[in-house]
């Protein structure tokens, strides 16, 4: 993805008991972010952000990619609508960024690890706050 001029820097840290050291992060409707995802743990893992309520969906989406031949080459992200932002998978040692745009309207949207098998314990919220009057 291209990088965004002007985008608020984030860490997301993996920890080592398949969670995110970084379980809540907060950001303006529409605001830009370059987030970094570090992954210091054993085994590979990604950062998957997703639409409000789709966090068991698009976590049961990706327990069946254990099976697809295909899934590594797509970084273990299912195909689906609800997805609206990813880092691609970080092998242990890793660090990736990426830039997108937090979504225009106030939430609580997920965010996951979709290599299978991690999304129950390895998940967090990106808080897109109300703008204040």
């Amino acid at each position: 993805l291209a990088k965004l001029p002007e985008a608020r820097a984030v860490t997301v840290e993996a920890a080592s008991n398949l969670a995110y050291k970084t379980p809540e992060l907060r950001a303006k409707p529409g605001e830009k972010l370059a987030l970094t995802f570090v992954n210091p743990d054993v085994v590979p893992h990604n950062w998957v952000l997703v639409k409000p309520g789709a966090l068991a969906r698009v976590g049961e989406l990706a327990n069946r990619l254990v099976a697809d031949p295909d899934a590594f080459v797509r970084h273990y992200v299912p195909e689906s609508d609800d997805v609206l932002a990813w880092t691609s998978v970080a092998e242990p040692g890793a660090t990736q960024t990426i830039h997108f745009t937090a979504p225009s309207a106030p939430g609580r949207y997920p965010f996951l690890c979709t290599f299978p098998g991690h999304w129950m314990v390895m998940n967090g919220e990106l808080v897109v706050e109300a703008p204040a009057d």
